[in-house]
Formats: C-alpha cells, sequence, structure tokens
C-alpha cells in the first residue's frame, strides 16, 4: 500500500479499477442532478411542459451526434482501464 491511499485488496489493480468506477459513479450522479435541476427549473418557469420533455425524439442529426459522443465516452473509458499497468 503506498502512503495516503488506502488498500481493499490484495491486487492494487482491483483498487484502481474500483477507483474508476467510484469515480464514474460520482459523475454520473452530479450530471444526474444537474439534468433533473434544470428540467425542473424549465418546468416550473413554463418552459416546458413535463410531457413534452418526455416525449421528446432527437432529431437523427442528434441522435447521430449523441450516439458517437456516447461510443467516445464508452472508449475512453475503457481504454483508460486498459492502460492500468502495475506499478
Amino acid at each position: 500500500m503506498k502512503a495516503g491511499r488506502p488498500a481493499f485488496f490484495s491486487d492494487p489493480e482491483i483498487d484502481r479499477l474500483l477507483a474508476i468506477i467510484v469515480r464514474l459513479m460520482t459523475e454520473h450522479s452530479v450530471l444526474n442532478e444537474r439534468v433533473k435541476t434544470l428540467e425542473a427549473l424549465l418546468i416550473d418557469s413554463g418552459a416546458i411542459t413535463r410531457e413534452t420533455l418526455e416525449a421528446f425524439e432527437p432529431s437523427e442529426e442528434q441522435d447521430a451526434e449523441w450516439g458517437q459522443e456516447r461510443f467516445q465516452l464508452i472508449k475512453d473509458v475503457l481504454e483508460s482501464g486498459a492502460n492500468i499497468t502495475k506499478q
């Protein structure tokens, strides 16, 4: 175990993987709260209705762009995991 960084498993690679997962969970939680905040503000202000929000379908262009962004995120996360090496 390195000073200042607790080890939970005997294999430090598992600890690194756990750190990645916790980081992703934290980022997801923050973004989820931000989206819910924006939705609530838009609905409360009357800018949109909940029904409009729920019925939204992205355009083909948006769908393609968002799909590419999703693919890139998955690729980046998987590559970061592949780059974990024993030190």
